[in-house]
């Protein structure tokens, strides 16, 4: 398959997780804003919580960030559950400068723990591509804005003549379109010359963000599953 341009999605597509950065951060979260909630109990908050963020950013089409993901969490954690009697926390809207300051510890976690490629061959596939074409990574940014993912992608070896749009920079998120239009004027300017959507491939791993809002933007494509080799695959394929 012959493309003009190529979007990548990040997360589940050319990333994941190290598996110690989120226990370590939201266990940071827990001290600083629910110190008498259990631990285990505010980390099944925290994935519940991002989960449900993550369908509201594909819903509404913008950003859920930091500060409204730890909010929407607290706020999970005081509605009354006869269960849970003992762990109950008192949401209230987070100062700007106590965001600023998790949102800075995190920075240095992420770094530490950094994301891993989904496969070891990534990386180069990505930089290989990038030689011929514009290639532009599309990503929601949900906890980690653009400014520390573009830091974390370097440590996890994407280098090289990037485009990155990241919603929480557009004001637009997947699947609404204007995030690939964004990704498409950026193609365009890195080529120097316009590009047909439909000779934009766009490669990613959700059904909704990725593949629907890829098309319904005019592009090609390509759904794979996060387990690497299907990354790789569909990259091999764009050669």
């Amino acid at each position: 398959m012959r493309a003009e341009a190529i979007s990548l999605d990040i997360w589940g597509t050319l990333l994941r997780s190290d598996p110690d950065f989120k226990p370590a951060r939201n266990e940071m979260l827990r001290r600083a804003l629910a110190a008498d909630v259990d631990p285990d109990f505010f980390d099944e908050a925290m994935r519940t919580m991002d989960r449900e963020a993550d369908e509201i950013c594909m819903a509404r089409g913008t950003d859920v960030g930091f500060a409204e993901r730890v909010q929407l969490t607290l706020v999970h954690l005081a509605r009354p559950a006869a269960e849970h009697a003992d762990q109950v926390a008192h949401p209230a809207d987070i100062r700007e400068d106590v965001v600023r300051e998790l949102m800075e510890q995190q920075a240095q976690m992420a770094r530490e723990h950094h994301p891993i490629a989904l496969d070891d061959r990534i990386p180069a596939l990505v930089a290989e591509l990038a030689e011929t074409r514009p290639v532009i990574l599309t990503s929601n940014t949900g906890m980690l804005p653009g400014v520390l993912m573009r830091d974390l992608l370097a440590l996890a070896g994407f280098t090289g003549n990037l485009g990155m749009v990241f919603s929480n920079e557009v004001g637009w998120a997947k699947p609404d379109r204007r995030i690939f239009e964004k990704t498409l004027t950026l193609a365009e300017a890195t080529n120097g010359e316009r590009i047909a959507s439909s000779c934009v491939v766009h490669v990613g791993d959700n059904p909704l963000a990725d593949e629907q809002g890829a098309r319904d933007a005019g592009m090609t494509a390509v759904l794979v599953v996060p387990d690497g080799k299907s990354t790789v695959d569909a990259l091999e394929a764009l050669r």
